[in-house]
């Protein structure tokens, strides 16, 4: 209940007079409901959110991380680079570094540290006058401490492997889209199904949804996404 009431909270702050503007015009989203889309940050613009942070170095190049997985200990890094980038589309290839320990056998006590690297590529195209489409894959290559072995861990909500997804993003108004996609996950062999609402203004950006991951025994977890959006 606290929770919903945070979250019930901070959806009635973001709606009031003085926040409301149009945020998204001129201001291409650049992750989906989970997975990225084609877009950078543009030139000099920066975002600081509950955990990520990005920096856009030119209007092509985006290079982020998030400080909450420090937190614990989860050493992590992405660039990603925007080949093309039109009001129409975009084609992006990023690589994402972690360092971060995974549960072996569903044993709490039996972790293991693993450094990831996983490039990726996606493609960005509007299908409608409202709607864009995306769709993309990973490839993740995991470099495990002694003789363990990748095939023997645990997925979270937040790991992904070798994996391909495609998603919608619809533009309600100048404020609100509504974001789906899926994915399969080969490392992991789990399909992932996200949707999210994203509420946008001139540098508040909000997304509530939920992810279902059917790895393992299958989990839910929700998608909450609270930052802003400066252009310095």
């Amino acid at each position: 209940m606290r929770f919903l009431g945070t979250l019930a909270a901070l959806t009635l702050v973001a709606c009031s007079p003085a926040l409301a503007s149009e945020g998204f015009v001129g201001r291409p989203i650049t992750t989906n409901a989970f997975g990225p889309t084609g877009y950078t940050l543009h030139k000099d613009e920066f975002s600081i959110g509950l955990g990520p942070i990005a920096y856009g170095i030119t209007e092509n190049v985006e290079v982020g991380t998030n400080l909450i997985l420090w937190a614990f200990q989860v050493y992590n890094a992405d660039l990603k680079v925007a080949i093309s980038k039109t009001d129409n589309g975009a084609f992006g290839v990023g690589l994402k570094v972690y360092n971060l320990s995974l549960n072996l056998r569903g044993d709490d006590d039996d972790e293991f540290n693993f450094l990831a690297l996983a490039p990726y590529v996606s493609l960005s195209h509007r299908i409608g006058v409202n709607t864009m489409g995306h769709i993309g894959g990973q490839f993740a290559h995991f470099e495990a401490e002694g003789d363990n072995d990748i095939d023997d861990a645990e997925a979270s909500g937040s790991t992904t492997g070798t994996s391909f997804f495609a998603g919608l993003e619809h533009t309600r108004s100048d404020r609100t889209k509504f974001l789906v996609d899926a994915g399969y996950d080969t490392t992991f062999e789990g399909a992932r199904v996200s949707g999210a609402v994203l509420f946008g203004w001139t540098r508040f950006r909000l997304k509530l949804g939920l992810s279902y991951f059917t790895a393992g025994d299958g989990f839910t977890f929700p998608l909450v996404g609270l930052w802003w959006r400066f252009q310095a």
